[in-house]
């Protein structure tokens, strides 16, 4: 709801005083489901489930910039899984594995997902949850960048029982809307932060304890450019856990507090640690001391879980474990409840393989942390192979049509080159002529930096595996792809007439 407020002088002229917005969770339950759920045992027993998220905060970021946040998180019944590795390059590819068990790609075999219609057909997991007589939630905010918007249609029909979007869209066109930290941070009388967490409050307030729960809550604000908007947000995100606590949630629910992936490009990338930060978000799952009690065999596999590989299929294994807490392995679950992508993939409450590779976990080869790896940047044939990177780029951009509005690359210099020792299968490569490697280079025009992982034969000097749209770009493109829409081409476009503009 929008709200005005207006004063009128002796003429009866009306000036705008103020306006603000307010959400409201109405009260929609028939009478007869809360009676049902207060008395029945096994209803009262359902977990209720609030995922929590910040893009782009890897699991050091969070240590390192939200130490209020990171303090509540060691709290007893809190379990931090240090082995979480991302699946995909961006949000959408991570939360799609986390939400449906499938990929980008996988979706792409049954659906377009920019056409109108497609992502209503998924099987997000809030529709099991519903099905399972769950009351459910969705908030994000930055309308214009959201997961299921962004150069995509988003849902057609309300996804959830209650659904923050419309609202947001709507006040982020009509009030004052102030960037800071590269996108909508105050709008109106408010954070932009504050309207989804606010939400979640409401949420929280007028059903727990009245009907199981499943929400999810996602923000962009103040971390998916800048690391330190992470900083900024610390204080507030830890008012918001603690009035969560003292409305009860960690006493009746399994929250879950996540990232999609570390920061992607710019300095914190660049440092040292950057290719294993972007690769590792945080993953904090909070189990209830009432589930500890009744599951301890569940609570101590997810404690063992901590320190080994784990990935988004993962999760939503886990997810869909949450609805069928009786099951005593993976091989009880129905085909299809297992995550398409990932059969060998499992639910966290299953103890994991403690010599797990990145190929069970569903891990591409790219964005694998599990390789040792040792640095050739010297090497002769380094610049061989980044040539080589460098003109399938540009042919492409030949084979997609793009060349007419993007200008084709030139190697301007390698900065870093690794090559594995060992691959996401945990073997050795079986020929040594075919090693996979890691360059890092920089090209003109624009100086964009580029990291490819890349397949190479010494013998034939060719390329065996390079798909440019897997190219990870370390640099921003905010100001260079504008004359595009497709998302994965704006990362290696620099657009003809972004040249003529300043950076």
């Amino acid at each position: 709801m929008i709200t005005s407020c207006y004063v009128r002088d002796v003429t009866k002229h009306r000036e705008l005083l103020q306006q603000d917005a307010i959400s409201f969770i109405e009260d929609r339950l028939p009478k007869e489901k809360v009676k049902d759920f207060v008395k029945d045992e096994s209803e009262v027993h359902k977990p209720s489930v609030l995922i929590m998220g910040l893009d782009s905060t890897s699991r050091i970021n969070l240590r390192r910039a939200m130490p209020s946040v990171y303090k509540f998180v060691r709290q007893p019944g809190w379990f931090e899984m240090q082995g979480y590795n991302k699946v995909g390059d961006n949000t959408f590819p991570n939360l799609l594995a986390a939400l449906t068990g499938d990929s980008e790609k996988g979706v792409g075999d049954y659906c377009d997902v920019t056409k109108p219609g497609c992502l209503d057909s998924l099987n997000f997991i809030w529709k099991r949850f519903k099905k399972a007589n769950y009351t459910t939630a969705f908030a994000e905010d930055c309308s214009s960048i959201s997961t299921f918007n962004y150069l995509k249609p988003g849902f057609v029909k309300q996804p959830t029982d209650y659904y923050l979007r419309p609202l947001l869209f709507a006040i982020e066109k009509q009030f004052k809307v102030t960037n800071d930290f590269g996108f909508a941070y105050c709008v109106g009388r408010h954070l932009s932060f504050s309207y989804v967490w606010d939400f979640g409050q409401q949420f929280i307030d007028r059903f727990l304890g009245r009907s199981p729960m499943f929400g999810f809550l996602w923000s962009n604000s103040f971390t998916h450019d800048y690391y330190e908007g992470a900083t900024a947000l610390d204080n507030l995100l830890w008012k918001y856990l603690k009035s969560f606590e003292e409305s009860n949630l960690f006493q009746k629910s399994i929250v879950i507090l996540m990232s999609d992936h570390g920061h992607r490009y710019n300095t914190l990338r660049r440092a040292s640690t950057g290719y294993f930060e972007e690769r590792m978000p945080m993953m904090f799952i909070y189990l209830p001391p009432w589930f500890r009690r009744k599951y301890p065999h569940l609570a101590s596999n997810l404690g063992k879980n901590q320190n080994r590989l784990s990935s988004n299929y993962d999760v939503y294994m886990t997810l869909q474990h949450l609805l069928q807490l009786d099951s005593k392995s993976v091989d009880e679950f129905p085909d299809n409840l297992r995550a398409r992508q990932c059969k060998s993939c499992q639910s966290l409450f299953f103890e994991l393989p403690f010599n797990r590779t990145c190929q069970m976990a569903g891990i591409e080869e790219k964005w694998c942390c599990c390789q040792p790896t040792e640095t050739i940047t010297n090497s002769p044939h380094v610049s061989t192979i980044a040539e080589a990177i460098v003109q399938r780029m540009n042919e492409h951009l030949i084979s997609h049509n793009l060349s007419d509005l993007c200008h084709n690359f030139t190697l301007d210099y390698v900065e870093k080159a690794d090559r594995k020792t060992i691959l996401s299968n945990g073997l050795r490569p079986a020929d040594k002529n075919e090693q996979v490697y890691i360059i890092v280079f920089e090209t003109v025009p624009k100086n964009p930096i580029f990291e490819a992982t890349v397949r190479w034969n010494s013998r034939t000097q060719r390329l065996l595996h390079f798909d440019v749209e897997e190219l990870s770009r370390l640099t921003s493109y905010k100001n260079d792809a504008n004359c595009i829409n497709r998302k994965n081409a704006k990362k290696y476009c620099i657009c003809k007439d972004s040249l003529s503009r300043p950076s």
